[in-house]
């Protein structure tokens, strides 16, 4: 139990973005907040996300074979908390999004997003990792909300 224990204090000594990730299932929109994201190829483009199978949205990544990260900007805070919440609460209620490729949710106004087909998925302890095959991205300016040592941060980084 302590290396448990020490594994998670020692992971949040690592600085991480913050993304939403969205996906759609029988016209029922689903999101949640997530930092286990990273690209695994430039060619294809391809990315990964980790999600924990107790998570709600967990089966509908399965099942949609399909879903969208959204890099959220320093002031969509409110945005990464609003998908973090466990309630029932619509989170995508009043906010404004496009449809990307896929027909996952592309939430208005965010860093950048990346649209994927899901490609592999793979047991790993209490995770999944799902792989998804970039078949839409877009970059913006902007600073990203950074997640450190359990809160949010502005990491001081921008593009213009």
């Amino acid at each position: 139990m302590a290396v448990a224990l020490e594994f998670r204090k020692a992971m949040r000594r690592y600085p991480t973005g913050v993304t939403v990730v969205t996906t759609v299932l029988n016209g029922k929109l689903k999101g949640f907040t997530a930092n286990a994201f990273a690209s695994v190829s430039a060619e294809p483009p391809t990315i990964l996300i980790c999600v924990n199978r107790t998570a709600r949205t967990h089966a509908l990544i399965s099942q949609a074979g399909r879903f969208c990260v959204n890099v959220l900007r320093l002031d969509q805070r409110p945005i990464a908390e609003r998908f973090s919440k466990k309630d029932d609460a619509d989170p995508f209620a009043s906010l404004p999004y496009t449809f990307a490729r896929t027909g996952a949710p592309v939430l208005d106004g965010v860093l950048s997003y990346f649209d994927c087909e899901l490609a592999e998925e793979h047991s790993a302890a209490t995770h999944t990792i799902f792989i998804g095959n970039v078949l839409a991205c877009e970059a913006h300016d902007g600073a990203p909300l950074g997640y450190f040592d359990a809160g949010y941060r502005d990491f001081g980084c921008s593009t213009t």
